[in-house]
């Protein structure tokens, strides 16, 4: 049940930021990675767990988080954050590739004991698994034509506009229940509601900022659009962010990678990795990779 608690509270202290301070907190195309953990100082003053070794399920189909590069080796943003937990608590650790929709059952049948991606954190998988607090969190953005007359994501500057939209999703809700003056224009998917902005259909796209990311630099966009200023933070996109997963009861083992992720946020890595494989700043090199086996018992 505590498990439980903590995966809501950690959806409920994602408040809206209301649109005319939306930019106030850094935005991705300005280099600068967004806050993705709300710490908790109370794990801290526990005793050092007993997590000796962990056996972790990781997607080998859900990139940019985890896939398998071009050597078929392991890699992804969530790949390079589960071997910097095993390096900074120097335990043992086997990574374990399955496709995305497999891993719950291979939890839940003990053939592993860590999710490190996939899993929505939603209220049905709750009685079955726990979740760590996110350590990558859904955020939504605004994008406009290169050429259009709009600087800013405000109440006054988009009423009236055309926002192109996915319907059905809380991207969708979000706009009916703090944009319900505009003119919301939804499409089937991204790729329409993207078409749209190009084709000068819709006046704005508002979208997840990991798609926005990875669609405007890319050959598709044709360079036709940019973000505006600022992110959207809201609790409706919860259910999209990336957590850890265990088994339901396993607390102490939840708690001690929350204070591994934890410690991740403190010291600035998680940035860094973001930095690396996420689209949020030009393409570092030298990324890093998993084995499908790695024992990770010491520190470089």
């Amino acid at each position: 049940m505590r498990g439980k608690c903590r995966a809501m509270l950690a959806s409920a202290v994602l408040l809206v930021l209301p649109l005319p301070t939306m930019t106030a907190q850094a935005a991705p195309q300005d280099n600068a990675v967004p806050v993705f953990r709300h710490l908790d100082a109370s794990l801290a003053k526990t005793a050092r767990s007993r997590v000796e070794r962990v056996r972790l399920l990781v997607p080998e189909d859900l990139p940019p988080f985890a896939f398998r590069d071009r050597r078929g080796a392991l890699t992804g943003y969530a790949v390079a954050v589960a071997q910097a937990v095993c390096r900074r608590a120097r335990i043992r650790c086997r990574f374990i590739a399955r496709p995305v929709a497999e891993l719950p059952q291979a939890l839940l049948d003990g053939r592993g004991d860590v999710i490190v991606a996939g899993p929505r954190p939603l209220p049905a998988a709750w009685r079955k698994m726990d979740f760590t607090r996110p350590y990558f969190r859904a955020l939504a953005r605004f994008a406009v034509r290169r050429d259009a007359r709009i600087g800013r994501a405000d109440f006054a500057t988009l009423a009236g506009r055309r926002i192109a939209v996915v319907k059905g999703t809380v991207h969708a809700r979000w706009l009916r229940r703090h944009l319900g003056g505009t003119r919301i224009a939804p499409q089937p998917d991204f790729i329409h509601a993207a078409t749209a902005l190009k084709e000068g259909r819709a006046d704005v796209l508002f979208a997840d900022w990991l798609q926005l990311a990875f669609w405007l630099p890319g050959k598709t966009a044709a360079d036709c659009c940019r973000l505006l200023e600022g992110v959207i933070n809201d609790r409706l996109f919860a259910y999209n962010h990336l957590s850890m997963a265990v088994r339901a009861g396993q607390r102490e083992l939840r708690d001690f990678l929350d204070r591994q992720l934890d410690l991740l946020q403190e010291d600035g890595e998680l940035r860094i990795l973001a930095r690396r494989f996420l689209p949020l700043s030009p393409p570092a090199q030298g990324r890093q990779t998993a084995p499908s086996e790695e024992k990770a018992g010491k520190r470089p």
